[in-house]
């Protein structure tokens, strides 16, 4: 998969693309909802012989315009690409949401991005918003794009009757509830993080990552020839509170935590030892 990082002066110095087929989305958590948008943009790209694209995008637009937001990600760029790659996307184009992308018309953005880009067919979700201020949706992309190349609007994915969403799940998340959130995914919530083996904490990459509520939890930590399962502690810090096996070096390690589903608070036996040593020196 080739990932192009795109803004305004990258855009009009980027080679002429090939006729393609674009998907559309900030695609946060590239849940199954996401993936009924990627796939239906894949069949059509296989149909007519052409490379499946995805454009999505740098930050959420909140971040943008509200600097004291609290917004909290399901992905970092960095597992977005990954996802994307699984997903058998042949070009990945990450576009910086900056104020000047922000304030494009609706015109300017397809002649600009959608038509530069060569895309003959864009599909995205029933629910995507462009231009400047966000409130053109998917009629409008069809009707200004109809010159340029065919629309296709995918319908929601609902679960129990309600949409699938990004911020449902972030919601279910905060939580607690990692199962319910794992299945709107339709893989396991990771976020990356460096753990250090002898202290047993760990620290996320990326803090406006999506943490959840305050608990113990039953997760896998996975890194370069590590794989370990474990009880996190979640309060203002993560920590580490069963027995498990340290990686082949002690050095701070970059690992995915993968969160399984909450437990029911137990006592850690390496804390409780620590309790008892400390009850016996006083």
């Amino acid at each position: 998969m080739q990932v192009i990082n795109l803004d305004a002066q990258r855009l009009k110095m980027l080679a002429p693309q090939p006729p393609l087929v674009l998907a559309l989305g900030f695609f946060d958590g590239v849940h199954q909802g996401h993936q009924r948008v990627i796939q239906t943009a894949k069949r059509i790209a296989k149909q007519r012989g052409l490379p499946l694209a995805v454009m999505t995008f740098n930050r959420h637009a909140s971040q943008l315009f509200q600097s004291q937001a609290t917004f909290r990600y399901l992905n970092t760029v960095a597992q977005k690409i990954q996802h994307m790659d699984a997903l058998q996307v042949d070009r990945l184009y990450i576009t910086d949401f900056n104020h000047q992308f922000a304030g494009l018309t609706p015109t300017a953005f397809i002649k600009d991005y959608l038509v530069g880009l060569n895309a003959q067919v864009v599909v995205a979700g029933f629910d995507y918003t462009f231009g400047q201020g966000g409130v053109n949706g998917m009629r409008e992309l069809a009707e200004l794009g109809a010159p340029y190349f065919e629309t296709v609007t995918v319908d929601r994915l609902a679960n129990q009757q309600l949409k699938v969403s990004s911020t449902r799940i972030r919601d279910l998340i905060a939580r607690g509830q990692l199962e319910q959130a794992n299945e709107l995914l339709g893989y396991t919530y990771a976020t990356q993080a460096a753990f250090s083996p002898l202290t047993r904490t760990i620290q996320l990459a990326n803090r406006q990552q999506q943490l959840p509520a305050a608990g113990d939890y039953r997760c896998w930590l996975v890194g370069a020839n590590y794989r370990q399962a474990v009880v996190l502690r979640v309060t203002t810090t993560l920590k580490i509170i069963s027995p498990y096996q340290l990686p082949p070096v002690a050095a701070v390690l970059d690992v995915d935590i993968q969160w399984q589903q909450r437990v029911a608070q137990a006592v850690s036996p390496v804390l409780d030892q620590q309790q008892q040593s400390q009850c016996r020196k006083a």
